[in-house]
């Protein structure tokens, strides 16, 4: 476990595997609060950093990092993850966001495509459709009216609920640990979904800009984010490479689906290694 202050904000961040190996950034998901990479971590970071060196992160009002009053936008978003990789020696990197995690991926890769080797989106979009805004927007104005109306304690619980029904039985422990958390940060989560709301389509209208390697993994029974987002993101992408799972829900990355998300990412990872080597040449 490190911390360091990057950007402005107290980051929490941790490294896995040699320091010499290609590196490899995994950008959480999740619209504020929550444990940030935690889950990714368990699942993910054994496999892959035996050939990579993978960071993880805890972005803005997550997991351990700093509640921060601003600078959730996904300009500054990404110039977090820039100050990360200087931080931590790294020249270049492929960089893989997931759900909320995704348009930070984009940008950073828009803004820095110079430091991106590769872009790999898991169950992710662009916010740009009408559609997602519009839930997203709902989600904001339900958390408001709940602060006004129940206080902010009841309103993160019920948010916590709606989010995630079992979870309040299956572990109330870890779903008290996150409430509490979450009361605390209800600033930041609500600055966090305003961000995604302010992206409208300044994603959706570069998307023809990204030119390095690219690919899109999702679930075909994503009741989050529908399958349809992920085909619009490889089919604006050029060259992008697109993997369905079949029945797969979202979060690819920790669940049932983990390992075979896990698959088809170092499959993706190799063939450009490949490439790259062949160019070399």
């Amino acid at each position: 476990m490190a911390f360091a202050e990057i950007n402005g904000y107290r980051m929490h961040y941790q490294v896995f595997g040699g320091d010499n190996a290609p590196v490899l950034v995994l950008i959480h998901g999740g619209l504020g609060g929550g444990d940030g990479s935690k889950d990714t971590i368990s699942r993910q970071a054994g496999a892959l950093s035996e050939g990579y060196r993978c960071v993880f992160y805890d972005r803005r009002a997550c997991g351990e990092s700093e509640t921060t009053a601003d600078g959730y936008g996904m300009g500054n978003c990404a110039r977090d993850l820039r100050g990360l990789l200087d931080h931590v020696g790294a020249e270049k990197a492929h960089i893989l966001g997931s759900s909320a995690g995704g348009p930070i991926a984009m940008r950073f890769a828009l803004d820095y495509p110079e430091l991106t080797d590769t872009l790999i989106l898991i169950n992710t979009m662009s916010y740009s459709e009408e559609a997602q805004q519009e839930i997203r927007r709902q989600e904001l104005r339900r958390l408001k009216e709940r602060i006004a109306a129940v206080g902010r304690s009841a309103a993160v619980e019920q948010a916590i609920s709606e989010r995630f029904p079992q979870l309040m039985s299956d572990d109330p422990e870890r779903f008290a640990r996150i409430a509490a958390e979450n009361v605390a940060r209800i600033d930041g989560i609500a600055a966090t979904q305003q961000a995604y709301l302010d992206i409208g389509d300044s994603l959706e209208s570069r998307l023809s800009e990204l030119q390095m390697p690219t690919l899109v993994v999702h679930g075909d029974a994503d009741s989050r984010i529908p399958v349809e987002c992920g085909r619009s993101l490889a089919s604006g992408i050029a060259g992008a490479e697109l993997h369905e799972i079949p029945g797969a829900e979202h979060g690819l990355m920790t669940n049932e689906a983990a390992g075979e998300t896990q698959r088809i990412i170092l499959d993706f990872l190799a063939r450009q290694s490949v490439v790259q080597s062949q160019a070399a040449d």
